[in-house]
C-alpha cells in the first residue's frame, strides 16, 4: 500500500482514490457521520467517516478511539470548501490502528505556560507549532541554499572550548574528565578564523550556549548559531553579505511557503518588502535615539532590551549600528585606524522591537596588535596562543558574522515569544523535558 502525504493533497496534487496515515489530532462525531483531523507531519486532513460506509463494527471502533492514537485510512478525496485547506477524505476503508490511551493531557482548552512547558515533548505536535517547525526547516534551506550559491563552504568546529570568545561571564562550565576550565563553546569564531586559511569562506550552522541570566521573551541558554567567516573581507563587505543573506532567506519563506507564513502571524507581503541595502547608522547615533526617547543610556553602555526596543521601532526595517565602542566587544574586533576607542563593528537589528539578530565585524589580523588586545581585556595569552598563530603564518584582512537563528525566526514571522521557534528550547529556567 502506498500512503500520500497530507501536505500533497491538500496541495491538489492527489485525487481519487488514496491512502494515508498518521494521529487523530480531533474527532468528533454526530448522526452516523465522524469528521476526523488527521495530521501525519505534513498537515492536517479532515477525513470523513460515514457509518452506513464502513459499517457499525468498524465505526464504533473509530469512535472509541482516543486523541493521538494512530491509524492507517483509505478513501476518496474529494473538494469541500469548509474542510481545513479545501479538501478532505471520504473514509471507505481502515488498515492498521494504534489506540492511545486515554486522558490526552492537552486538550482543546487554555493551557498555563508552564503546564505546556512541562508538556513540551506533547506540545510539539501542535499545529501551530508544527507550521513553524516547518517554516524553521525552510529557513535552513534557504540559507544553505544561498552559501551554496555564493561559493561557500559548510564546516564544523568544536563544542568543547578552553578559551572565552564572548565573555567569561556567560560560559557554561563542563566536567571533561579530570581537566579543569572546559567549557561549551559560545561560538565557532576562533576556529573559523583557522579555517578560513584551508577552505576560505566558510559558515557553519550549529548549537551555541551562554549562561546569560535573562528571563526575557528574546533569550535562551542554547540557541542555533548560523556564523560565517570571510577571508579578505572588511566591515563594509560581511554586512553586504548580512544584507544579502538575510533578505534571500525572507523571500524564500514569502515565496515558498507564503501561506504557513501567513499562519504563524506575518504578512509575507511584509518580507518581499525587503531591499539590501538596510540602513546603517554609528553607535553614536543610536545612543542619542535611545536617550531622545527617555530611555536611560551613556555612550560606552551595550544595548539591552530596554534599549533596543525603542531604537529599533524607530524602523521599519532591519538596519546597522556600527562603531561599538572597544570595552564593550571582544578583544579580537578591529579597532577604528580613524578612531581608536571604536571597533569595526556592525550588528544588525530587527524591527518592531525584536532587537539584534546579527553580530559581527572586522577581525584583528595584526600579531602584535591582537596580542596586545588580548593583554588589554586581561586574558591569559597562553589561552589563545594557537588563535595567536594564525596571525604569525598566513595572516589577512577577515571578517565574520554571527545570527541567531531562533531570534530571526522570531521576527520575522512575528511571534510574541522566543521559545515558539524550537522543538524543546532551553532558558536559564527549564532543562527539561
Amino acid at each position: 500500500m502506498v500512503f500520500i502525504d497530507v501536505a500533497d493533497i491538500l496541495a491538489g496534487g492527489v485525487s481519487g482514490g488514496v491512502s494515508v496515515r498518521g494521529w487523530i489530532n480531533n474527532s468528533r462525531s454526530s448522526g452516523g457521520i465522524m469528521f476526523m483531523l488527521l495530521r501525519d507531519g505534513s498537515g492536517l486532513l479532515q477525513c470523513t467517516v460515514r457509518r452506513e460506509a464502513v459499517g457499525e463494527e468498524l465505526y464504533g471502533k473509530l469512535e472509541g478511539l482516543h486523541l493521538e492514537s494512530a491509524l492507517e485510512l483509505s478513501g476518496t478525496v474529494r473538494e469541500d470548501g469548509r474542510a481545513p485547506g479545501g479538501r478532505e477524505l471520504s473514509v471507505e476503508g481502515v488498515g492498521a490502528v494504534y489506540p492511545a490511551k486515554l486522558d490526552y493531557p492537552i486538550v482543546r482548552k487554555e493551557h498555563g505556560v508552564e503546564f505546556l512547558a512541562d508538556n513540551r515533548h506533547l506540545y510539539v505536535r501542535d499545529p501551530r507549532l508544527q507550521n513553524i517547525f516547518h517554516i524553521r526547516a525552510k529557513f535552513l534551506e534557504a540559507a544553505r541554499d544561498w552559501f551554496r550559491e555564493h561559493g561557500y563552504t559548510e564546516t564544523q568546529s568544536p563544542s568543547f572550548m578552553t578559551a572565552s570568545v564572548e565573555g567569561g561571564s556567560t560560559l557554561f562550565n563542563v566536567e571533561y574528565f579530570e581537566r579543569e576550565g572546559v567549557y561549551l563553546t559560545q561560538s565557532w569564531q576562533l576556529y573559523a578564523e583557522a579555517m578560513i586559511s584551508s577552505l576560505g569562506k566558510i559558515y557553519t550552522i550549529a548549537p551555541s550556549f551562554r549562561a546569560e541570566p535573562h528571563r526575557t521573551r528574546r533569550h535562551l541558554s542554547e540557541f542555533w548559531h548560523l556564523e560565517l567567516e570571510e577571508p579578505w573581507t572588511d566591515l563594509a563587505g560581511i554586512m553586504d553579505t548580512g544584507d544579502a543573506l538575510v533578505t534571500h532567506i525572507a523571500h524564500t519563506l514569502a515565496n515558498d511557503v507564503p501561506e504557513k507564513v501567513r499562519k504563524a502571524g506575518r504578512d509575507p507581503a511584509e518580507l518581499l518588502k525587503l531591499e539590501t541595502p538596510f540602513p546603517r547608522i554609528s553607535y553614536d547615533e543610536a545612543v542619542e535615539i535611545v536617550q531622545g526617547e527617555g530611555v536611560e543610556m551613556f555612550w560606552g553602555d551595550d544595548f539591552g532590551w530596554q534599549q533596543e526596543g525603542p531604537l529599533t521601532r524607530k524602523f521599519d526595517s532591519p538596519f546597522w549600528v556600527v562603531g561599538f565602542p572597544s570595552g564593550i566587544k571582544p578583544f579580537y574586533h578591529m579597532p577604528d585606524p580613524d578612531r581608536a576607542e571604536v571597533t569595526m563593528s556592525g550588528d544588525l537589528m530587527a524591527p518592531e522591537g525584536y532587537g539584534e539578530i546579527i553580530g559581527g565585524g572586522q577581525r584583528v589580523h595584526d600579531y602584535d596588535q591582537l596580542h596586545q588586545r588580548v593583554l588589554d581585556d586581561g586574558l591569559d595569552p597562553e589561552n589563545y596562543s594557537w588563535y595567536l598563530d594564525l596571525r604569525r603564518w598566513g595572516t589577512v584582512p577577515h571578517s565574520g558574522f554571527g545570527l541567531g537563528v531562533e531570534r530571526v525566526i522570531m521576527w520575522m514571522l512575528g511571534l510574541e515569544h522566543i521559545r515558539d521557534t524550537i522543538p524543546f528550547p532551553r532558558d536559564m529556567r527549564r532543562v527539561f523535558p
